[in-house]
């Protein structure tokens, strides 16, 4: 029944708990009061055991500190404890043996006290009730008992008790209430009146009543019981919720589990026939003979299997790594097929270029998809074909540039740009500049441009420029001892018009060519109408294709049209003659026809010769000439500027000098070092040793420009035809580099 009931506690509120506990109690308490309530057992007796005579006898010479201090508390003599129950002398030590456990073999651990008497002791302890007197305090002195308070213990009492006891007390009881749904603390007489009948409301509304069998409390009761039985229905109602809920999980979990026995169930399918087809294939693939059905059968019957794998099973071609597989099988294939193949050298037995270039697209297809981009087909490349196109293409006569450009041109669709450009970076490239470095331009019959030009539409940008860089170097270098006279020049030149770019060839020309020409039109060009030789003039205006027209017009408004305005002007002035003005006409036609229609076009051009026909309708009217001769001169420093401004806009610099700043251009003009017609690096040695500076090809620094890095004493440069360059460092690192003068270059070096 208890069990039953303790169970019943735990369902019911903290309410019904307190009075159902109270309700035991009281039980408990009549049940004690009918089975006799005489039974208690009496307090221990004190322990008759002698005093030790030498007990204490140490604490004399301190004046008994100890049993002062026991007496403060209490302490009359005779046995410890609260009852005088305790031992009389003070334990003794005693040495146990070594090894031994406590208690064993009847070892005594208390001095002077049977096994007897520790049994009594054991038993007769009990505690006094709770009126039991605190030890008062000794007066006189500051000492007081120390220790933790023991927790008051809870007793339960009846009404019939707590009022004889207040009776006795004649003073008011606090009790605790627990009838009601909450406990409360009032006082004895409350309770009494309570208990005749008398009601009393409480703060909360609830009106507890004398009668035990009121309907308030019963209610409560009742209400308490439906609350924990819609709370056990709301715990069941979410159990059963969280079971469906388990349950839909588990029918998920189980459905994802098929679907995945499905899927894998498919994959080993597809797994087997898989294997299945690359079997069938290799067996194929050894069936066949190579002599009868070509080079390349073996190569196409793999290829078209992972056709097939790539295009029906995409997933599985990549899951279970079929690219590298197919790798395989295909290097294993083309090794056979091009051993001994010449790129260069083609044979009836080897596979022609157009049939390799159709089964490598085949398999960029089948090792990278549609993009052919990976390192898979890149490797296959390596392995079977670039190493007998590096030994052909490195090896070739570029001359002879039909069959590369065309090994080129059919192998392009099936090597991936990045393999193509190193292809021609580093098997053509290279070539090509062997080739120029042998190249001989005043010796060699053949001009470069025929056996360059073809290569210019499969090279790179960047090739092309260091080609084009040592193009530039070997034609300076030829055009030192070149005469303008001579016509071979511009063969050479004429054809890279267009092909350089535009401020490279102005630098060219204006440091090789322009010079000599302007020397050619100003010393070698004579207007003379009685001994004319118009060849020096068709030398100097045949380069209008090459050089720009803004510098050949300078040089005729500076150096030609002075001359020949001064001719006629002589011839106008002289004495009349018969058919006089017939010969000038034809004179003046014969010079104009000799000037090229691109040049006579030029808006500076066509206003001499106006003028010159100005000064003969002047003459035949007999009309001064001086008038025209002036409007001249004060138009040519506006025809030297509009030249200027033309070149800028080309980026191509100045021209020529006015010639009223002539003579102060040759004042300023440096005079050379030393003399001779020394190049730059012969000036640049002679003056390192005489100096005492290092002068030598810096191999950290290379090529720069097409043209070797030298040091000079503590600075890097480099010769670009008769151009010096210095690398001049910055304050934050790196540097530039730029045109020096060689008197700037030795404070430099210094």
């Amino acid at each position: 029944m208890e069990e039953e009931e303790e169970d019943e506690d735990e369902a019911l509120p903290k309410s019904a708990l307190e009075i159902r506990r109270q309700a035991r109690l009281e039980r408990e308490k009549r049940r004690a009061a009918e089975e006799g309530a005489g039974r208690k057992r009496p307090p221990p007796k004190p322990r008759a055991v002698k005093a030790d005579k030498e007990f204490g006898k140490w604490a004399k010479a301190s004046g008994g500190l100890g049993l002062k201090m026991m007496k403060a508390m209490g302490y009359k003599g005779g046995g410890l404890g609260k009852h005088a129950h305790g031992i009389v002398n003070p334990v003794k030590s005693k040495l146990r043996p070594q090894q031994m456990g406590l208690g064993y073999g009847g070892y005594k651990e208390k001095a002077n006290m049977t096994q007897a008497e520790l049994d009594d002791t054991e038993g007769n302890e009990e505690k006094k009730p709770r009126a039991a007197q605190k030890p008062k305090k000794r007066p006189g002195t500051n000492w007081r008992a120390t220790g933790k308070k023991k927790p008051a213990k809870r007793v339960y009492k009846t009404v019939d008790e707590l009022k004889e006891e207040a009776e006795k007390r004649n003073a008011p009881e606090l009790v605790i209430d627990m009838r009601g749904p909450h406990v409360r603390v009032t006082s004895l007489d409350k309770v009494a009146d309570l208990n005749d009948g008398t009601e009393q409301i409480h703060g909360d509304g609830w009106t507890p009543t004398g009668s035990a069998n009121t309907l308030p409390e019963l209610k409560w009761n009742m209400d308490a019981l439906v609350e924990h039985t819609e709370s056990d229905v709301h715990k069941t109602l979410q159990a059963i919720t969280n079971r469906e809920n388990t349950l839909k999980a588990l029918r998920n979990q189980r459905r994802v589990i098929a679907d995945r026995v499905e899927k894998q169930k498919k994959a080993a399918e597809s797994l087997e026939l898989i294997i299945t087809l690359v079997d069938a294939a290799r067996d194929k693939a050894a069936s066949i003979n190579l002599q009868e059905e070509g080079c390349l059968a073996q190569g196409g019957v793999y290829a078209d299997t992972f056709e097939m794998l790539r295009e029906r099973h995409s997933e599985e071609f990549q899951l279970y790594g079929l690219p590298r597989v197919a790798f395989a099988l295909g290097a294993e294939s083309l090794k056979k097929a091009l051993r001994g193949w010449r790129p260069l050298a083609p044979s009836a037995s080897k596979p022609t270029t157009l049939e390799l270039t159709a089964m490598l697209k085949r398999w960029r297809v089948v090792l990278e998809g549609d993009e052919g981009t990976g390192a898979l087909y890149q490797e296959l490349l390596e392995e079977t074909v670039m190493s007998k196109l590096a030994i052909a293409l490195s090896s070739c006569d570029v001359r002879q540039f039909a069959k590369p450009i065309t090994l080129l041109e059919q192998l392009r669709p099936a090597l991936p740009p990045p393999v193509y450009r190193h292809v021609l970076l580093e098997y053509v490239s290279p070539r090509l500049r062997s080739e120029l470095a042998n190249w001989r331009p005043t010796r060699d019959p053949v001009p470069v441009h025929t056996w360059v030009h073809p290569w210019l539409d499969v090279l790179p940008a960047r090739a092309l420029g260091d080609l084009f860089t040592q193009i530039r170097t070997k034609l300076s270098d030829a055009l030192r001892a070149w005469q303008p006279l001579d016509g071979s020049a511009l063969v050479l030149i004429e054809p890279w018009r267009g092909v350089w770019e535009r401020r490279d060839m102005w630098d060219f020309l204006s440091r090789s060519i322009l010079p000599k020409l302007r020397h050619l039109c100003s010393r070698g060009v004579h207007v003379n109408p009685q001994r004319e030789d118009p060849t020096p003039f068709r030398a100097v205006v045949r380069w209008h294709k090459v050089v720009p027209l803004h510098a050949l017009v300078s040089m005729l408004l500076t150096d030609f049209f002075p001359k020949w305005i001064q001719a006629l002007v002589s011839w106008l002035r002289s004495p009349a003659t018969e058919g006089k003005f017939e010969q000038i006409l034809r004179w003046n036609k014969g010079w104009s026809g000799q000037i090229p229609d691109a040049l006579k076009a030029h808006p500076l051009v066509e206003a001499q010769m106006r003028r010159g026909l100005d000064l003969m309708n002047a003459a035949i009217q007999n009309e001064p000439l001086d008038p025209i001769l002036q409007s001249m001169a004060k138009a040519f420093p506006a025809q030297q500027e509009a030249l200027r401004r033309e070149a800028q806009r080309y980026g191509e610099g100045a021209t020529a000098a006015p010639a009223a700043n002539a003579g102060a251009a040759a004042k300023k003009k440096r005079r050379p070092l030393l003399g001779g017609d020394l190049s730059v690096k012969e000036v640049l040695e002679k003056l390192a040793g005489k100096m005492g500076l290092e002068f030598m090809p810096n191999l950290k620094k290379g090529m720069r420009d097409g043209c070797e890095v030298y040091t000079f004493g503590r600075c890097n440069i480099y010769i670009k035809g008769q151009t010096l360059f210095v690398h001049v460092p910055a304050k934050g690192g790196g540097g530039a580099w730029k045109p020096f003068a060689i008197e700037d270059l030795l404070q430099m070096a210094k």
